[in-house]
């Protein structure tokens, strides 16, 4: 039969045998991806050379993306001392839900809507209550409503370990230190298993003030500042769940000056009004713009420049600086954001 191979690798060649179609190489009746083929069949050095070919011209195309970003919007200088501060290792990431969206799980208004159909709320209040941030009291409202159903529908929506997908991905290989978080789902923290990186500790949002020691002592850590979705006693969504956690009037504004010792980079967050931010507002009110860390957010570009200006004035006043970037490119904007934080090349 040996004599027939020359034969079967002629056919092969035929067009009708071998063709390309929706990206999958067709060879008679079977079919691989590039990657396989290459993988499976080649010399392995073939692949890991075309790889690493394909990630260094995929960093110059985002390098240079980011480059636009910054040109377009006149904040070359901003992003440059931010650059710096990376580059002493004292910038911690913020993720917000914008973050885990491209993974499957919701955001916050998102979430809040689907379970309010379950309810005899009226959906014309409800929706006033989100449009000026009454996040907290929505969530309550819910709560109230629902009893035991709206920590099932916390569970069922931010509980499970879908697959991750999206510029999350890029989180361990710019930041090696710590991850804050106001999520519930386990995306940060899977991502970094998945490199290697695992979190020496997870912390929730009660023990927050720990962090700055933890950090000294070189600890790679992921604080959970409102809880997880699993577990509702750790959990800070609702009103009551806030006024539990923060029973002490000062509670919240420690938590708040204990993670604002490094500057923090917000991620994927909506910035709207929460306790958070009118804890940090307190805190530069307090002590003064100069006199504490400056932060930064990567953010997607207000409609209006009379929005842009409001939205920079009311940022400005928890020491949070706008690095803008065009609406409607979320994930590729911040993927190109973070390579150039931490490549040369700007």
């Amino acid at each position: 039969m040996k004599h027939l191979r020359p034969m079967f690798a002629d056919a092969l060649a035929q067009e009708q045998n071998l063709y390309v179609d929706k990206g999958r190489i067709h060879i008679r009746n079977k079919h691989w991806a590039p990657d396989e083929i290459l993988e499976g069949l080649l010399d392995p050095d073939a692949y890991n050379d075309l790889f690493l070919d394909w990630v260094q011209e995929r960093k110059e195309e985002l390098i240079e993306s980011a480059k636009t970003i910054l040109d377009v919007f006149d904040l070359q200088d901003r992003f440059g001392k931010l650059k710096e501060v990376y580059a002493r290792g004292a910038v911690v990431p913020f993720v917000g839900a914008g973050l885990s969206v491209l993974s499957g799980y919701p955001g916050w208004t998102t979430f809040l809507k689907q379970q309010i159909r379950e309810t005899a709320i009226d959906l014309g209040e409800f929706d006033k209550m989100l449009d000026v941030g009454q996040y907290e009291e929505a969530a309550q409202r819910l709560a109230d409503a629902l009893g035991p159903a709206f920590n099932e529908g916390v569970e069922n929506a931010f509980g499970r370990s879908r697959e991750i997908s999206g510029c999350v991905q890029i989180l361990p290989h710019v930041f090696d230190s710590c991850v804050i978080t106001t999520n519930f789902d386990d995306v940060a923290k899977r991502c970094y298993e998945a490199e290697g990186k695992p979190f020496s500790e997870e912390l929730s949002g009660e023990f927050s003030q720990e962090l700055p020691r933890k950090l000294a002592e070189g600890k790679r850590i992921l604080l959970k500042l409102h809880g997880t979705s699993t577990s509702s006693r750790s959990r800070i969504l609702t009103a009551s769940e806030y006024d539990r956690h923060y029973s002490e009037g000062n509670e919240l504004q420690r938590a708040v000056e204990a993670i604002c010792t490094k500057t923090l980079l917000f991620i994927g967050c909506s910035l709207t009004v929460d306790r958070t931010l009118s804890a940090m507002k307190a805190l530069v009110q307090a002590k003064g713009h100069d006199n504490i860390a400056r932060h930064y957010a990567f953010l997607p570009v207000p409609n209006s420049n009379a929005e842009k200006i409001a939205r920079r004035d009311a940022l400005m006043e928890c020491n949070i600086y706008p690095i803008w970037y065009p609406a409607g490119t979320h994930d590729e904007s911040i993927e190109a954001l973070l390579m150039a934080l931490m490549e040369d090349g700007l």
